[in-house]
This record gives C-alpha cells, sequence and structure tokens, in this order.
C-alpha cells in the first residue's frame, strides 16, 4: 500500500479491514497510499453499484479471512 508489497497480503488486507471498520483510519488515507484520490474512487464505486443493482447482480462483500493466529477458538 506504500509503494512495497507486504509481506503478508492477507493480514495486510485484514488489518486494513479491521481497522476502516473500527474509524480508526480513514478511506481518504487509504486511497492516498496507493496514490488515489479517495472521492474519485467512491464516485467510481457508487456508479459500479447502482448499475450492478440496475442488472440484479448480487453484491455480497466477503469478510476478510482470518488466519490462525488470529481465531480466539484455536
Amino acid at each position: 500500500m506504500d509503494g512495497h508489497e507486504h509481506v503478508d497480503p492477507q493480514k495486510e488486507a485484514a488489518a486494513q479491514a479491521q481497522w476502516l471498520a473500527s474509524n480508526t483510519i480513514s478511506q481518504a488515507t487509504e486511497y492516498a497510499r496507493m496514490g488515489k484520490n479517495w472521492e474519485t474512487e467512491l464516485r467510481q464505486r457508487a456508479k459500479e453499484l447502482k448499475l450492478m443493482k440496475e442488472l440484479g447482480l448480487m453484491t455480497t462483500a466477503v469478510p476478510p479471512a482470518t488466519s490462525p493466529d488470529q481465531n480466539p477458538e484455536t
């Protein structure tokens, strides 16, 4: 996200999702880390979701996978 690939992209994605969900970071910050404009990206995503809804396509979010060290049941 900062120009260098993370050693464990799955862990990075899970952490990013958790930070966004808990409002620890903002989407603007995360898009900036990728060199993108957050407003442009969100407007594009809104267009995509609107078209998907019009076409009757399912839009279910896939939760990030947890790694074994994050699973409290093990």
